[in-house]
């Protein structure tokens, strides 16, 4: 079955390939190579560099304006980019990938000269502009977004009723291939706006706060102006068209201030989704409670119904049409995206190296919540499904500076997992909930809003916990494999002899339990074997969801 997957795999890489650009050549590459990362291309170390000098400079705003045909699944605008040099430079460097066309462009200052080399676009003036040079770049530009089998930054779909639904989804993928930009994650824009023209019967939802709807009824068309008042990553902008109703739904935050909070839904499923909805303020509070205020109130919280599962877009969050619940009476997906207004949103990582700061915080969230919410049992529950989904093949923590696609191969999905139980053995070794509660709320005020390396992010827990946690984490963000349990069995001794494979720094005299039946044991694992009864005729677990994460490795002999 897996050789016809990968053979599969190769099968449309090879099409995509001939198809569209080069630039899919790596990706595919990525899905082959089961057991982590290639090598990394030229191309790919200069896209994701953030130390290059034409890189230099601050995006202060984007106002995006286009026009989208569904029939023709093609989009035509322009990009308007405000920044500010930070260093005295000639040359800037931005993206659009090489099957968009540009129309025209200008600059606010002097007679710059722009060329393309791949997804490159080179802007290069006559002479050094001085530091802090304010300029505005506006590129007029169409073409018809990169789709393989229905996939792509831009989903051209039908609802069910055979009606026009449209959705974008450029993490991974990169915002290059519907946007002129700096996909660099490090490159936030201050303020964004979003204005998208559609056919008069189709309604657009985007980021931020609707400021305006402006109809053209010779061409029949609206334009739909959202406005983002935050700093937002890249991979964050959206827009979504269909036949959508909105839902509103009270919520008092922490501060005691009435909110409302937003659920653009097809009108089909308005009655189901609103009985979806019902547990967000629960959610929402929650994580409130946990890592403070909701971060972006002056831009909304809304859920919008897309054409894909799930994603974290800011202010506007995509939600799949599968309005069912899969813990009691709660959805993990919609738990797991809205952690990520706090961690991925709020607190962004500086590279994509970074992405386990996203993706295992909020994988981590999900066990936080339904602790609460149905005790101790559930987290472990929570933790065992973390440990079952992790594969253990490449480091969570990659090389950084440089671009590449984080969610196409298999083997990197455990910056979720292996996220979120390196936080959880962290918990364990600083075994003072108070304390660990603590760190998570202070990191978020601390940092609210920023961009931090895995490096600043490991130096502020170690500073707000008062210790130095630095091996532990290097542990598991560096390594292929956690700490390794080696376990023997002497059946005719009705002996379990256990040690740890290596030293574990940051768990010396640290505790493992096994279970059996209604029986559990407290081991202390060393270096040197030790040994335990146990009934061998009866089954029992290692409880890893009790201590650190590890792994037990079962050996023959002692």
């Amino acid at each position: 079955m897996k050789q016809k997957r990968y053979f599969l795999i190769g099968i449309i890489g090879i099409i995509l390939m001939m198809l569209n650009s080069c630039y899919y050549k790596p990706f595919v590459g990525y899905s082959l190579n089961k057991n982590g990362f290639k090598n990394f291309s030229k191309n790919e170390r200069i896209a994701g560099d953030n130390s290059n000098p034409a890189r230099d400079y601050k995006i202060n705003r984007y106002d995006w304006a286009f026009e989208i045909f569904p029939s023709k699944k093609k989009i035509s605008g322009k990009m308007d980019i405000s920044f500010t040099t930070q260093s005295v430079q000639r040359e800037f460097l931005f993206d659009l990938q090489k099957g968009m066309k540009i129309v025209s462009f200008e600059s606010s200052k002097g007679n710059p000269e722009i060329h393309r080399k791949n997804d490159f676009l080179y802007l290069t003036f006559e002479e050094n502009l001085p530091i802090n040079t304010r300029l505005k770049l506006s590129i007029q530009y169409e073409g018809k977004p990169a789709n393989v089998a229905g996939s792509g930054p831009v989903q051209w779909k039908k609802d069910n009723q055979e009606r026009v639904w449209i959705s974008s989804l450029i993490e991974g993928i990169g915002p290059q291939f519907i946007m002129p930009c700096n996909a660099l994650l490090s490159a936030e824009s201050d303020s964004t706006t979003i204005a998208v023209t559609v056919p008069s019967n189709l309604t657009v939802v985007s980021n931020g706060q609707l400021i305006g709807i402006e109809s053209n009824t010779e061409r029949e068309t609206k334009t739909y102006k959202h406005e983002i008042t935050n700093n937002i990553n890249t991979y964050s902008l959206s827009f979504n068209v269909g036949h959508f109703v909105e839902l509103t739904k009270p919520y008092t935050d922490i501060n005691g201030i009435e909110r409302n909070l937003k659920f653009h839904v097809l009108d089909y499923n308005q009655d189901t989704a609103s009985k979806f909805y019902e547990q967000t303020p629960i959610i929402l509070r929650e994580f409130e409670k946990l890592y403070g205020e909701f971060p972006f109130w002056e831009d909304g919280c809304k859920f919008i119904e897309s054409t894909f599962s799930a994603m974290e877009h800011q202010s506007g969050i995509a939600m799949g049409s599968n309005y069912k619940n899969n813990w009691k009476e709660f959805n993990t997906t919609l738990i797991h995206e809205l952690a990520h207004e706090w961690w991925g949103n709020s607190l962004t990582g500086k590279d994509y190296c970074d992405i386990w700061i996203h993706e295992g915080m909020a994988t981590y969230s999900e066990a936080l919540f339904l602790e609460e919410i149905y005790g101790k049992e559930a987290y472990d529950l929570r933790m065992k499904y973390a440990i079952r989904s992790t594969k253990n093949t490449i480091p969570i923590l990659k090389e950084c500076g440089v671009l590449y696609n984080s969610w196409v191969n298999t083997a990197d999905q455990d910056i979720y997992s292996k996220g979120a139980l390196m936080m959880h053995s962290l918990r364990k070794v600083v075994n003072n909930d108070s304390l660990f509660f603590k760190s998570l709320f202070f990191i978020q005020k601390d940092l609210s809003k920023q961009n931090v390396s895995s490096e600043e992010l490991i130096l502020k827990f170690n500073a707000i916990l008062g210790n130095d946690y630095t091996p532990l984490f290097d542990w598991y963000l560096n390594k292929t494999k956690p700490p390794v349990l080696e376990v023997y069995f002497d059946k005719e001794e009705s002996l379990v002899y256990y040690k740890w494979k290596g030293e574990i720094p940051f768990y010396s005299n640290g505790e493992v339990f096994i279970k059996q039946e209604d029986l559990t044991l407290s081991l202390i694992p060393t270096l040197d074997y030790q040994s335990a009864k146990v009934a061998t005729s009866v089954p029992f677990d290692f409880l890893i969801e009790q201590s650190i994460y590890y792994i037990v490795e079962h050996k023959k002999t002692k």
